[in-house]
């Protein structure tokens, strides 16, 4: 089923210029210009021509085509970006992803980056990713597209855990801006309209949205609000929940140039930036602050930019300092968090590096430790052969570990491609050894590797 894509802004006057555009159709059109496809005077049929004769001529000069591709997001100078709709993405982990079909007729290899998204109304981080011929994936910031003998299919991925996060259950509409580079003329690359892409296959309801808080700043539009805090007994210490809705017609940037804990100067990190109409929530981390305790007080100042995308932001106003207080959260003591830490260890106490008979590599590391404890929280990684990788976080079961791991394949130009994640389970072999099964079924066996 096609997915209907409206403009979130305006087209600029060149691309509407088409017979039929208006901002209900999608960012690019096929067909001539009006200005190539308009008659020379000396060709246009006199009044007193007869019917055929004014038949003859409209053959030779058609109509410019009007578009009639509502999927199409972009199309300019040899580049062509469609969607292709809302599915299942099983080559990597099963979440939801929007496909995308490139054209690139420009005889150079094209860069593209996703330059800001949005789900159901709120700013959200979603991964472009590259699925390979040969079924190996490229999760990340950009895609490259070849020049020519362009196999890969191409998607943004948007993961069950970000509908979790924003207490969704469904994909309602999507929001899209691309950046696009053609060869190494980065000076003049283009950033297309902010394009929504609405999914048919949904119920249409989107959840309200929680202002609940402490409001910092409200005005003009521009609402921020403080929704809390968590403390972390990692490096990072405490951390702030912040809530933004930027209702101008701006793109905004919202910084902290100033914050204090318990009335210590600790930087902020936690930029925001969003689109028009859009909303944010944003985890801000404080440095050097693991000595803030317990966490009572949080004085912030924030300034707000317009972010055209181009040159330096626009500083458009500064709030003053504002304070929430809360009630001092309680800090758990090395003794408590290294009792917690050996508890969660449970009955797998096998750790370290492991060997089989073909050299492949197996490491298990225990990560909960009296400064970062969490429940049977280990970690496993290793090789097989010389050019493939895999790991990830593994979890204490009734017979073992397990959990899904991420797979990379090292190339001959000492790159990595990343490939489909992989379920894993590690359970006890012989006295001192493991076995490692995978999901497709094949088992390798690993004995403790000596130390070198």
């Amino acid at each position: 089923m096609k997915k209907k894509i409206t403009l979130a802004i305006a087209l600029c006057a060149a691309l509407c210029s088409f017979a039929g555009c208006n901002s209900g159709t999608p960012a690019a059109t096929t067909g001539s210009s009006a200005a190539e496809s308009a008659a020379p005077a000396s060709e246009t049929p006199a009044a007193t021509e007869t019917n055929e004769t004014a038949a003859a001529s409209a053959e030779q000069t058609p109509a410019p085509a009007e578009n009639t591709d509502p999927d199409v997001i972009y199309e300019a100078d040899g580049v062509k970006i469609k969607s292709t709709g809302f599915r299942n993405c099983a080559e990597y982990d099963d979440g939801p992803m929007l496909g995308l079909e490139i054209t690139n007729n420009t005889g150079k290899a094209l860069t593209i980056y996703s330059r800001g998204t949005s789900l159901n109304g709120w700013m959200v981080n979603a991964d472009l990713i590259t699925i390979k011929e040969d079924g190996y994936l490229n999760v990340g910031g950009n895609f490259e597209v070849p020049a020519e003998n362009d196999t890969n299919t191409y998607g943004i991925y948007i993961g069950n855990f970000i509908l979790d996060e924003l207490g969704m259950s469904e994909i309602v509409d999507f929001n899209l801006s691309l950046e696009i580079i053609v060869g190494e003329d980065w000076e003049n690359a283009v950033t297309t309209d902010m394009v929504t892409i609405t999914n048919p296959d949904a119920s249409g309801e989107i959840p309200s949205f929680d202002e609940s808080g402490d409001v910092a700043y409200d005005k003009d539009g521009i609402k921020i609000v403080l929704r809390g805090a968590n403390y972390d007994t990692s490096y990072w210490g405490p951390t702030v929940y912040l809530y933004a809705h930027n209702g101008t017609d701006k793109n905004i940037t919202i910084r902290i140039p100033k914050s204090s804990l318990n009335g210590e100067e600790h930087t902020a990190y936690g930029d925001m930036d969003i689109a028009p109409g859009m909303r944010m929530k944003e985890e801000v981390m404080f440095e050097n602050a693991a000595s803030v305790a317990p966490l009572g007080k949080v004085t912030m100042t924030f300034e707000i930019y317009e972010n055209s995308g181009t040159g330096e932001p626009k500083l458009l106003d500064t709030s003053g300092e504002f304070t929430a207080e809360y009630e001092p959260i309680e800090i758990k003591t090395e003794a408590q968090t290294a009792e917690e830490a050996e508890a969660a260890r449970g009955w797998w106490k096998r750790e370290g590096t492991f060997k089989d008979a073909d050299n492949n590599t197996l490491t298990l590391t225990f990560m909960s430790t009296a400064e970062n404890w969490s429940t049977n929280n280990w970690y496993a990684n290793g090789s097989f052969g010389a050019n493939y990788y895999w790991g990830g976080n593994v979890q204490i079961g009734d017979d073992g570990l397990s959990g899904t791991a991420d797979t990379s394949l090292l190339n001959d130009d000492g790159t990595f491609s990343e490939g489909n994640p992989i379920d894993v389970k590690i359970a006890e072999d012989g006295a001192d050894g493991v076995k490692l099964t995978l999901g497709t079924g094949e088992e390798y066996h690993f004995t403790p590797a000596a130390e070198e």
